[in-house]
């Protein structure tokens, strides 16, 4: 495999030289004015990102987990997760680890939520939350949070809590706006940051809430972290390296691309990603109207085991993905997210193109 692979996984993706470089910055102490600084510099870039005007936590640790301290605190006693994916599944499976109780609302992979049906289960049991993915890489789709959300504001105990790992920084996301009580972002998606730190949201209801989990442990508690916020401090000791490239990065994002700009970007790459597939005979998992903006999920016009081409593309330079449980080397999936660009995409899809004769 060549030494300058490029990857487009649906993440973690590229991440430039001058991100990279920040991790070599000299390390400083946690509980320092030094470090403080950063986090005064780094917080309101975060609540810019997520559109909120509530605190943005940069959590040290995978998306995963921060999705976990999210149903910990803020999921209360019976949470309905809503699946048409992988990521749904595992919200499930984590909840049962965590010991909460749990009610799967599965729509079936690639399938788009039901309004109807989510609105009929929720006026029959007594829910605290619902959960809910924003980006399903497994089918690279994109579910809608306004329908949902309307249906949570409805309820005054029920609490939103979204996984926008795969979508913030890349997708319209807008917390305050969409009522939306815990936003779970990711570093190394959207962001194009080595994994490490997440971005969450948190509202006044989610910490509110979380005062009276049992189940939030320590490091993860919210409260704990709002607590310590106030006291210009930091629960436990966090990936110093990774928040010096968050802030540099997120400050990029915001000052010189735009947000605005970065979504479109996105969009314009998914969209020349599906014309490829059409005018070949690839078809997309999920609806065509449900795209999701950085990763596209394929089905080839044959039988083809993909996990032979992703092999033929790694040789070629280009790392891609080949999918996920029962959808293993049956799709191909184009991570185009972070900060590669519409020329970087002709660059892969023309070794796909020599790739596939």
């Amino acid at each position: 495999m060549p030494d300058d692979v490029k990857i487009f996984l649906p993440g973690p993706t590229q991440v430039s030289p001058e991100v990279l470089a920040q991790l070599a910055r000299p390390m400083i102490g946690h509980r320092t004015a030094e470090f403080w600084a950063l986090m005064e510099s780094l917080s309101p870039r975060l609540q810019q990102l997520l559109n909120t005007e509530y605190p943005v936590y940069a959590y040290s640790g995978t998306g995963t987990q921060a999705m976990e301290a999210a149903l910990t605190n803020a999921g209360g006693p019976h949470l309905l997760i809503l699946s048409n994916g992988l990521f749904g599944e595992r919200w499930m499976q984590a909840a049962k680890g965590l010991g909460l109780k749990a009610t799967l609302l599965d729509f079936g992979w690639g399938k788009a939520y039901s309004v109807v049906e989510i609105q009929r289960v929720l006026e029959q049991d007594g829910f605290s939350s619902v959960v809910m993915v924003h980006g399903e890489t497994s089918t690279g789709m994109l579910n809608s949070i306004e329908p949902v959300s309307e249906l949570v504001a409805l309820l005054p105990d029920v609490l939103l809590i979204v996984d926008a790992v795969s979508t913030l920084g890349g997708v319209p996301l807008y917390m305050d706006r969409w009522g939306i009580d815990v936003l779970a972002g990711g570093a190394q998606k959207c962001l194009a940051l080595p994994p490490g730190v997440e971005p969450v949201g948190v509202s006044q209801r989610a910490l509110e809430r979380a005062r009276n989990s049992k189940r939030k442990g320590y490091a993860s508690d919210f409260n704990l972290w709002q607590e310590f916020w106030l006291k210009h401090e930091v629960v436990t000791t966090p990936a110093i390296p990774q928040l010096f490239a968050m802030d540099f990065q997120v400050g990029r994002i915001l000052e010189q691309e735009t947000l605005a700009a970065r979504w479109e970007r996105h969009a314009r790459m998914a969209q020349r990603a599906a014309e490829w597939a059409q005018a070949r005979g690839w078809a997309p998992v999920g609806p065509e109207d449900m795209r999701l903006p950085s990763c596209t999920c394929l089905r080839p016009p044959n039988e083809r085991d993909t996990a032979m081409t992703v092999a033929a593309l790694r040789v070629q330079g280009y790392l891609i993905d080949a999918g996920q449980g029962p959808l293993k080397g049956r799709v191909l999936r184009l991570g185009h997210m972070g900060d590669w660009t519409l020329p970087d995409l002709e660059g892969l899809l023309a070794t796909l193109d020599q790739v596939l004769k």
